[in-house]
């Protein structure tokens, strides 16, 4: 149950600060970024350190145990930051969109029902998944092929970004890269 809750949440804050970024100013959005990013820095501090009731609560429920606490929503964040930061508003939306529709849809289609392993713990079913995602959310914005190609190009980041860089800051790069050439 933690990566599907995890990942539901993944995928409507993206969904919700995908629509931020084409709402607010540009200036307002790289702002409420870096705010999520610091806060989500003092919250993990705060919860490593003392026993706040309401961190608890949330990192318990939306977050992988680990020596970093938040690891995911930090570098998610790092990943849309970079995206509004570099990408015109529009792909930095499809970037972002991609990233949280795409990857937490993946992540659950590999955990729940993928049965034929590609690469290290990714999945046939996830990254099909993530794939068709990413077609179905480009395809409205950009030519077909381009479509095809960005979410063909998306879904191999997606697969093979080693762990030590996180594919939250991949796949919203290497997106929003794509669709601004």
């Amino acid at each position: 149950m933690l990566e599907l809750r995890r990942n539901i949440a993944h995928l409507l804050l993206g969904t919700f600060f995908a629509f931020l970024v084409v709402s607010l100013p540009h200036g307002l959005v790289l702002i409420c970024n870096a705010v999520l990013i610091g806060g989500l820095i003092v919250a993990s501090f705060l919860y490593q350190r003392y026993n706040i009731t309401f961190l608890t609560w949330l990192f318990t429920r939306f977050d992988r145990p680990s020596r970093f606490t938040a690891k995911g929503a930090i570098t998610f964040f790092a990943g849309t930051f970079i995206a509004v930061l570099l990408f015109a508003p529009l792909y930095a939306a499809l970037s972002i969109l991609v990233l949280s529709i795409g990857d937490s849809l993946a992540t659950i289609a590999g955990h729940y029902v993928g049965k034929h392993a590609l690469f290290k713990k990714k999945t046939f079913e996830g990254t099909l998944t993530f794939f068709v995602c990413a077609f179905a959310i480009l395809i409205f914005f950009v030519a077909p092929t381009k479509a095809v190609l960005v979410a063909l190009i998306a879904s191999a980041t997606e697969l093979i970004t080693p762990p030590n860089l996180d594919d939250n800051i991949t796949i919203p790069f290497i997106t929003g890269l794509l669709l601004s050439l």
